[in-house]
Parts: C-alpha cells; structure tokens; sequence
C-alpha cells in the first residue's frame, strides 16, 4: 500500500501531466503510464494493459459522476488492484481496489479515500466487502458514481457488493487510472499479477447528491486544535514535544459525525520524511475536581497529556499485537480516566502514522460538569 501511495504523488506531478511520462493506447483512449512494469497485449484471448506495480491514467478527463466499468483477471497473488477516482493533485483521490490474496474474506474489497498520499483504510473498516474473487479469468467489475454514493458490481451480479454512501473525498471531480500496486514484484521479477480490459467510461451530467456535514454526538469530541506535522519518532512519545507546543500555524478542525478526525486530510508528511507527527489538543474546562473516563482510539502510534503530563502511550500499528491486527481504529480501542482539577486542563494527543491510517477519534462518558474548547496554545 506505502507504494501505491508513492504511485500516486508521482502519478500527479505536473512533469506527469506535461506530457513527459510515456503513454499506452487502450480500449480507445491514451493512457500515460506510471511506475514500471506496464504494458499491453493480448491476455486470456483479449487486449489488456497488464500491470506488475504502476497505474495508467486518463490525464484529459475530469470525471465527476457516471459509471465505470471494465474486466479484471488477476494470478490471485498478494496485490491491490483496481480504480482511484476524482483524482487530483498532491495525492488526493478516491481508492476502490480487490485483494486477491484475501479472497473469501471480510475485506477482499475495499475502499479508502487518500489524502495527501495517505490511504486510510484503518479508518474506515466499514468500507469492506467479503467476495471470492477467481483467478485466471476475467471478472468484471463496474463502478456507479454519484455524488457521495459509490455503488460496485462485481462479477455479474445484479446488486452492489459494496456500497459507500459516504465518499469522504473533498474533491466532486477529477482524473481516473486503473493502477496495481504488487509488494513482491522485486521477488517475483518475471510475473504481471493483474489485467485489465474492455474499460468503458460513461459520464452522467446529472449532478449527484452530496451528504450535507453532520454534527457528531455530543460526548464525542467533535473539535481539535492540530498542530503542524513534523517528522515521527521511532517510538511513542514520552514527553510532551514543546517545540510543537511553540510553533505557529495550529488550525482548529471539525470531527466527521462518527467522531473521527482523519488526520490526512489537514496535514502531510513533511518532506524528507517516511513518518508524520502531530499534537491534536482541546480544553477541557471542568466545575471541580473530578475524573472522567475517555474512550479513544489512534492510529498509529500516540500518547496521552493532561496538563502536561502523560497518562498514556501505546502502539496501534499494523500487526503491532498480533500477526492478524490490522490496526483499525474506533472509538473502543482503548480507555483512560482522566484526573481533571477544577478549571482549565489541557489534553493533547500526539498521534504519528506509520501505515494504513492517520486518525484519531474519542469520547467522553459524559459531559457533566465539562465543557471543551478547541483551540491553539
């Protein structure tokens, strides 16, 4: 997936779009090509464009709403195959995808939106779809857009598979690309593990309905302060980072309704750097000594600070307490009771992303005697 993600920041530069990636003819269209390891012949009696890790896209099209479809055959190797959407640039798109390798589980297909070159399927475990997905022939897959609602048809059938009725994405249109990101291709040298054919395009000018934001409960915390990011440590943080407590340029950000903050979408990982950090901080104002308990969850590394001390640190990383945890973040990951005094208290998350998901979500047990204030130091 971290490769995909580099697909993709590459995939938008605006050497790219001038016209200096190579390109491919295709079902009809010209496709420029990035990454390595694409190209077109005859597959399974059809002409495909076959992958080992790059993507090809339609660089002319800005695709809002209509239909998608094409045919997919895949070895059934380890892969993440599929179609991004309303795609722009600096790495913000829609991801739709079949892991072959999972066929038969709860998340053989998948969606996650992008931000800044962040996938974020941690985030949003709901977006899964348990299907058994054949090798060596083609399945054919189609797309139905419109506005927030994303429909899939796998394989012939004649009702969704998946349906997202939340696209998270900010933009309404964009470029598309089919893309495989393949993690053994250094390994396995000589094999394209995925097809694609009969690609068609429908558009509809229809304009699409989009959900209107709505308010997340109210012991959620539906408001923080984020900090700038910078590079991540190794581990959790054990004291509270202050040269991000003094820097400027904090911004104040509005949960989604579930409670989650998706992270990506206000901050990237600063240049020269794999890993990102950031402070996300609240003011917690209580009428007396009191404790409360905070569910919370994160991803991928953070600690807790309640005026400036800590109370909690953990790791949420993929596989990081199991060799089958996947790092999915909700609300009831873990828990904490806070040792609020009377008046002003300051409680600050410092959340970095290692993979899969920059979030944070959490909720009070109440709000009795409490009132939050998000705002900068």
């Amino acid at each position: 997936m971290v490769r995909t993600v580099s697909l993709f920041l590459a995939l938008v530069t605006p050497a790219t779009l001038a016209g200096q990636a190579p390109e491919v003819e295709f079902s009809g269209r010209t496709w420029r090509v990035v990454g390595e390891g694409v190209k077109v012949e005859r597959y399974l009696g059809r002409e495909a464009v076959r992958f080992r890790s790059g993507a090809i896209v339609l660089p002319d099209v800005q695709f809002e709403n209509g239909t998608v479809e094409f045919d997919m055959a895949t070895s059934g190797h380890r892969s993440f195959s599929g179609l991004a959407f309303r795609i722009g640039d600096g790495g913000f798109y829609e991801d739709f995808y079949l892991r072959p390798h999972n066929s038969g589980r709860f998340d053989a297909m998948q969606y996650t939106p992008v931000f800044n070159g962040i996938s974020a399927w941690q985030l949003y475990p709901e977006y899964n779809a348990s299907i058994e997905i054949p090798t060596d022939r083609w399945l054919h897959v189609k797309l139905v857009i419109s506005g927030s609602r994303l429909e899939v048809y796998f394989d012939g059938a004649g009702e969704p598979t998946l349906v997202v009725d939340d696209l998270k994405g900010d933009r309404r249109s964009g470029r598309l690309a089919l893309k495989s990101n393949f993690p053994a291709a250094g390994e396995l040298p000589e094999l394209y593990p995925v097809a694609f054919a009969n690609f068609v395009m429908r558009p509809d000018d229809e304009a699409g309905t989009y959900n209107e934001p709505r308010e997340p409960t109210a012991e959620l915390v539906r408001r923080w302060a984020l900090s700038p990011a910078v590079p991540a440590p190794e581990g959790v943080p054990a004291e509270l980072p202050a040269e991000l407590m003094a820097t400027d340029g904090w911004t104040v950000v509005e949960a989604e309704s579930s409670g989650l903050v998706n992270l990506a979408r206000y901050r990237g990982t600063p240049p020269g750097s794999s890993q990102a950090m950031l402070l996300a901080r609240t003011v917690v104002e209580s009428d007396r000594d009191r404790v409360k308990k905070l569910n919370f969850g994160f991803s991928d590394r953070g600690s807790i600070f309640l005026n400036g001390q800590i109370l909690f640190s953990a790791n949420n990383t993929y596989r990081s307490r199991s060799q089958r945890y996947l790092g999915v973040v909700t609300v009831e990951n873990d828990a904490v009771y806070l040792p609020l005094r009377r008046g002003e208290n300051e409680l600050l998350f410092a959340v970095s992303e290692a993979f899969g998901g920059w979030g944070l979500i959490a909720r009070f047990e109440n709000l009795d005697g409490i009132s939050l204030d998000a705002r900068a130091p």
